[in-house]
This record gives C-alpha cells, structure tokens and sequence, in this order.
C-alpha cells in the first residue's frame, strides 16, 4: 500500500471495530457507556488520519503515536478512545511498503526494533495525555514518575521497553512477536464476505481464546477468565447478545481485545478485504 491507501485502511479500521454489533462489553454504534459515547470513536479515528500518514511516510513510531492521542483528545471530550489502537496501528503503518500483510507486521517489528529512547518517551507523554487504565508493571511502568528519567538512562527503545511489559499485556506482546495475533485475525475476516459478520466473529473468538488486560488490571484475573469462558460459550451457540448484556450491566469492557480486532482489520484491509 502507498502511504496514503494505508492511512485511510487504518482509519477505516477503527470506524469498522466500533461500529461492530453485538460486541460484548464495549461501545458500538447501538451502545454508549456514560461517559464514552460511539461518537468520540468517530471523531477520535477522523482526527487520526494526519498522524496515520506521518507514520506511513516513515515519520518516528513514538512521535505519530503521540500526536494521535493529542489530535485524538482535541476533537473529542470521551478521553481515552483509542491510545491502545495507536500503539498497534502506527508501527503497522510503518511496515505499510511491505506489500502483504506478512511482510507489513514484519517491518512493523523491524522497525520497533530500530526505534529509540525518544520514541519510548513519546510513547509515555502519550499515556500522561490519554490517561489510560493500564496493568501493573514491576518495573518502568507508564504510572512511574522516574520511568522516563530511567528510559533516558538505560537508552530503552520501545521494542526493548515492551519486552519487560508482564506477559499478560497483549498488546507488547504484540509489538515484540510480530503482530500474530492480529495476523490471525485478518485470515479470519478474510474468510468473511459481511464487514460486521466478520468482525463481530472475530472479536468474540478472541474474546474466548485471550484474557483482556484491561479486565484484569479492572477486576483481577479471576474476573479475566470468567469472560473468557462465557465468550466461549457464547461463540458455540453463536448467540452474543446475551453476552453482551451481561457485560454491559457489570461494566466490563474487553477494550484491549477491541484494540486487536482493530488491528486485524487494518491487516485485513490491506490484505485486500472488501465488502
């Protein structure tokens, strides 16, 4: 893809992840939580499109990543939308001359890996802005106020940093592995000819195979692998409205699971996927 084909898949992708109905326990465009509405995703992924570019032309990994969630929070007043999606989205976009989308998650990795200390301090004022809920981490979290004095010091690189993230934070898992969770999500929407279909499908199967950071760092492991199970379920039934009713009343939002649907999406558009 040219830069500017793979900016509009990107943003494609994130208009395409909330708009997916039933999709249990998160904002879609039947569903608004109190202080998140379907509206701040639309405004927040329009507003990305300039740092999309940027990061498709080859400008730095942590620099796009931060002037999306600055771009991001000035178009809308939800808060956090969509930091977890930039920092998927921005090094695939990176990778976006590769051709496939192999050869996109592996210059998206080699790129992670080329990256520097600047990038990560990017990464981190980004966080600060988007205030986002993350897990716990042993050492140089988000949440630390000496984290960037100590990625100065150590001269940590993003792909260094993600790989002392825990191992249950899929999204450095992503970053550091290549990206293969949301390759196998694009070979499953691929295989879908209905956008919607697709994606709520995708979403609840790995709602039923992952257990979603943001769940545990909000309700403990325990709760994690309750939704896991009743995802399960409901996917052999092939009925998600339950589900979704269930999470919603609780207020449990799988919103790193969003993150990689929105992720294979983007794979898949530039893949080819059209509907």
């Amino acid at each position: 893809m040219d830069p500017e084909d793979a900016a509009i898949a990107a943003t494609i992708a994130l208009l395409l992840e909330v708009s997916g109905n039933p999709k249990a326990g998160n904002v879609d465009r039947l569903h608004n939580f109190e202080d998140l509405k379907y509206e701040h995703f639309l405004a927040s992924a329009a507003s990305a499109f300039p740092s999309f570019l940027r990061a498709a032309n080859g400008e730095k990994i942590g620099k796009c990543i931060f002037e999306a969630t600055l771009s991001s929070t000035k178009w809308q007043k939800g808060g956090n939308v969509h930091f977890g999606c930039f920092l998927l989205l921005v090094p695939l976009l990176s990778g976006c001359s590769g051709g496939d989308m192999y050869k996109i998650a592996e210059i998206a990795k080699n790129n992670l890996m080329k990256s520097d200390f600047e990038d990560s301090l990017y990464v981190l004022r980004a966080y600060h802005i988007a205030k986002a809920r993350v897990m716990d981490a042993d050492a140089l979290s988000l949440k630390q106020e000496e984290t960037a004095e100590k990625i100065k010091k150590m001269n940590l690189n993003l792909y260094n940093w993600m790989l002392m993230a825990p191992r249950e934070n899929l999204i450095a898992k992503e970053l550091v592995d290549g990206f293969k969770i949301s390759i196998q999500g694009a070979e499953t929407l691929l295989k879908f000819s209905d956008p919607n279909e697709g994606i709520v499908y995708l979403y609840h199967k790995m709602l039923s195979e992952l257990l979603d950071p943001l769940v545990i760092a909000k309700f403990g492991m325990e709760k994690a692998e309750e939704v896991r199970m009743l995802a399960k379920k409901t996917l052999e039934i092939n009925n998600f409205e339950e589900l979704d009713k269930y999470l919603l009343n609780k207020k449990i939002n799988p919103g790193t699971i969003a993150d990689l649907t929105a992720s294979s999406i983007f794979l898949a558009i530039a893949e080819g996927w059209r509907f």
